[in-house]
């Protein structure tokens, strides 16, 4: 199953992510990074400015790391709709996140609907699930209205959007195979 990109989505997201995971670092709660894009420069100009460069490989998620001994893979996605395009997430993304979630890790994604101003956690195996679904030719997106509200994170006061408390309850989930 392919998509075709329609560029670098998420960015307002990611950012709010990158200074969560800050904080988390600085209390030693989480260390999870930010996956830079591997590109390969072509020429750049005098002022440092990249004028020509190309993808060397595809990207993986956004952001890799570990909490509480586990491995934690995700990416960001934001939507102006009712529901998560697939268009948005690729398919070697998933390949990759099946891996992770194989070896034992935490796969998934943290997408922002617009529409409502809500964040989820949506875990590997709900975009497994609807990403299977899609590709025998049903429905090319998860409605919002499908997703568990146990996974809904609350943005919080302070200027974080604390995820880790949903991943907790998506690793209790996990656990008890109610996902």
């Amino acid at each position: 199953m392919s998509w075709k990109s329609r560029g670098v989505r998420g960015s307002a997201l990611e950012d709010l992510i990158v200074f969560t995971n800050e904080y988390y670092l600085k209390r030693k709660l989480a260390r999870i990074d930010k996956v830079p894009i591997p590109i390969k420069i072509i020429e750049q100009g005098k002022d440092g400015m990249i004028n020509k460069a190309f993808y060397e490989k595809k990207s993986t998620v956004d952001f890799i790391g570990f909490v509480q001994g586990s491995t934690v893979v995700f990416d960001a996605k934001e939507t102006n709709l009712s529901s998560l395009p697939f268009k948005n997430i690729h398919a070697h993304q998933i390949e990759y996140m099946k891996d992770v979630n194989f070896h034992g890790g935490i796969a998934f994604i943290i997408a922002h609907f617009k529409i409502n101003d809500s964040y989820h956690v949506i875990p590997y195996e709900t975009l497994k699930k609807y990403y299977d679904e899609a590709d025998r030719g049903g429905r090319k997106s998860i409605p919002l209205s499908d997703l568990n509200p146990d996974f809904e994170i609350k943005y919080n006061y302070n200027g974080i959007l604390n995820y880790l408390k949903v991943l907790n309850v998506y690793v209790k989930y996990k656990e008890h195979d109610k996902i």
